[in-house]
């Protein structure tokens, strides 16, 4: 009986695999630079090394359809939350997209991919299947250090510019204030700095993921080290046909998919299920296992604090026997924050905590009804968000 459930799974899973092909979205199983090429812009792909020996796949999108020759276009740096990569910025289609928005309005995009996600898998000397390890002994504090000031450097160094803006979204927001924490010598090199869901305290989030780690993690910490399970979450193809599969608009269990992507980012009444299946052609595009633990510290300790190694090894790798907090208080360069009142991770006392500390909040919008992912996927985020962006990073040009 078993063996017969099986075979008749099996059978509806190549019966489902063969007619779907007609439900497919045109922008299903396209990658970054697929998805620019689609939509006819420009795109460059620059390998950029960090200090500590990480080679990192930006792509830029040097100009719109529509303005190639004009000059000193100011250039753009988007920096995607956890699991996420390139594409988060391009694949909601030309008109929807902050991405292709702000290169058909003249600025010089650039779409980063951090370590240890799809298009950022290299390094001097480590190899990302076979040191999983020591490759992604990483969490955001390193992003913050390493991965966003060598993205930085190289661009004002391409573009001959002295400064830039920067968009973050959700962990784009919490390495950003990691980096100018740590290495506020950066400050300097940021026009306007404008942050989605911002992210620095973590304190009384309901949501069961960070919940079970704040009750479990030491248990998670222990099955990473016996399974070698430091890479979380990375790209799988499988998933993405899957998803293709189960989550089309004629599929059944469409809703079924929403209501689980839900259960992970936040309930959404803006988010259009038919772009299930093309978000998932690029996310997840992977993580590291530590850079869960640091989050999951950060909610323990009620502190905005670089990585607890414990006692023994915070005493050799910071001097002192507690990790540092970082200082917010050093990041001088212009905030321009856009939160909402629904976010189930970005909360807002939190949130409130945060604009607190900050001392250079230029701009504070609440974006009512948003979850945490509609900054980028919603129905509505031209009118509801990208047209107060856009007038924001035009007063700081």
């Amino acid at each position: 009986m078993y063996l017969k459930n099986l075979l008749l799974f099996f059978s509806y899973l190549h019966f489902a695999f063969c007619v779907s092909t007609h439900q497919i979205h045109p922008d299903f199983g396209l990658n970054a630079i697929q998805l620019i090429k689609k939509y006819e812009y420009p795109v460059e792909v620059h390998q950029i090394r960090t200090e500590d020996g990480y080679i990192l796949e930006t792509h830029r999108i040097p100009h719109g359809k529509n303005n190639r020759n004009s000059t000193s276009k100011l250039p753009v740096l988007l920096i995607p939350g956890l699991l996420c990569g390139s594409a988060e910025w391009i694949n909601m289609g030309e008109t929807k997209s902050l991405g292709f928005i702000l290169a058909d309005h003249g600025y010089d995009v650039w779409l980063a991919n951090y370590r240890g996600t799809t298009w950022s898998r290299k390094h001097e000397t480590l190899n990302a299947d076979t040191n999983k390890n020591e490759f992604f002994n990483y969490s955001f504090h390193e992003i913050g250090a390493y991965d966003l000031p060598a993205n930085i450097d190289y661009i004002l160094d391409v573009t001959k510019q002295e400064n830039l803006f920067y968009v973050g979204h959700s962990q784009g927001t919490v390495s950003f204030f990691a980096m100018t924490a740590f290495k506020p010598e950066y400050n300097d090199k940021i026009r306007l700095m404008t942050a989605f869901a911002p992210v620095a305290y973590m304190t009384n989030i309901d949501h069961f993921v960070v919940n079970w780690l704040e009750e479990n993690l030491d248990y998670f910490n222990e099955l990473i080290n016996k399974y070698e399970m430091y890479e979380i979450l990375p790209y799988s193809p499988l998933l993405s046909k899957l998803v293709q599969t189960f989550c089309n608009d004629d599929s059944i269990f469409q809703r079924f998919c929403t209501e689980l992507l839900f259960f992970i980012t936040g309930r959404s009444t803006n988010f259009n299920m038919t772009m299930i299946p093309v978000i998932v052609s690029n996310t997840p595009a992977g993580s590291s296992a530590k850079t869960f633990s640091h989050f999951a510290q950060i909610a323990i300790a009620d502190s905005f604090q670089q990585y607890d190694y414990g006692e023994t090894m915070n005493k050799k790798e910071y001097g002192e026997s507690t990790p540092p907090k970082y200082d917010l208080g050093k990041v001088t360069s212009p905030v321009a924050l856009y939160y909402s009142d629904k976010d189930v991770l970005a909360t807002l006392p939190n949130f409130e905590r945060l604009s607190a500390e900050l001392p250079n909040v230029v701009v504070k919008k609440l974006i009512q009804g948003y979850s945490h992912i509609d900054y980028l996927w919603a129905t509505n985020t031209v009118p509801m968000l990208y047209e107060y962006v856009l007038e924001n990073i035009k007063n700081y040009s």
